[in-house]
């Protein structure tokens, strides 16, 4: 091995490391601890300007807030639940989506982005769902262009035709839509101390999904209704709205 190339190497490796720093030093730069992560966050400068992402009501005592990975099998197992909870909770309960991607999903931060441009136009629960639908159409895929065309195709099919198609695929590389992520992730790390996906508070409380027999589903309600009760309000899904 000549000079030269070591030295290349060498400023490789250094370039490298300044990029670590660099981004250690951006990611700390936000003070998390002014953040209450059990309310719904605003819009702000730290998030990119894009507030949290609520179906229900937003005034609502009682926020469920779920950190979850597009492309993990157990939150798209998990969409569907908190779906079906949505639909009998909706008009009392205010539920909160947040992107947590996991490091070693490749397609998992893209996704999110996908998600985030399809919002910008007011599609950002219809994409989300239909992206865990369709999930297996584009985890593994890492050809860059073919995976926006799958992003792409998801959004037409969500907005019926009726999206900016070119505005989607230029916002999936718009930097708010990054700090939005980034935000999000800081927040569920550093305020609710989130280390696996997915992960269901109700009202700051953690929902232990993983450690017992019962079916999600069930513990969910039942962290809902403790919140209900405690506001004073009906408890029970459904017939309760």
């Amino acid at each position: 091995m000549n000079k030269v190339t070591v030295g290349i190497i060498i400023a490789l490796l250094l370039g490298l490391g300044g990029l670590a720093i660099w981004s250690s030093a951006n990611n700390s730069k936000i003070d998390y601890s002014k953040y209450d992560s059990a309310k719904i966050i605003a819009a702000d400068e730290n998030n990119g300007n894009i507030g949290d992402h609520v179906r229900g009501k937003e005034d609502s005592p009682v926020v469920v807030v779920e950190y979850a990975d597009l492309q993990c099998p157990g939150c798209a197992t998990m969409m569907p639940k908190m779906s079906e909870i949505y639909e009998q909770y909706g008009d009392r309960v205010a539920f909160v989506f947040r992107s947590w991607p996991l490091s070693y999903h490749q397609n998992a931060r893209s996704a999110s982005a996908a998600a985030e441009a399809a919002g910008y136009q007011g599609y950002y629960w219809d994409m989300l769902e239909t992206m865990y639908d369709y999930r297996d159409k584009w985890i593994d895929i890492t050809d860059t262009v073919k995976r926006t065309n799958i992003y792409t195709d998801i959004f037409k099919e969500v907005s019926n035709g009726n999206g900016d198609v070119e505005k989607f695929k230029k916002d999936l590389d718009d930097a708010s839509i990054k700090k939005k992520i980034d935000f999000d992730y800081g927040l569920g790390k550093e305020r609710d101390h989130v280390s696996a996906t997915p992960s269901i508070y109700v009202n700051g409380k953690l929902i232990d999904i993983n450690n017992s027999d019962e079916e999600t589903s069930v513990l969910v309600k039942r962290g809902i209704d403790e919140a209900l009760k405690a506001a004073g309000l009906a408890t029970g899904p459904a017939e309760n709205k």
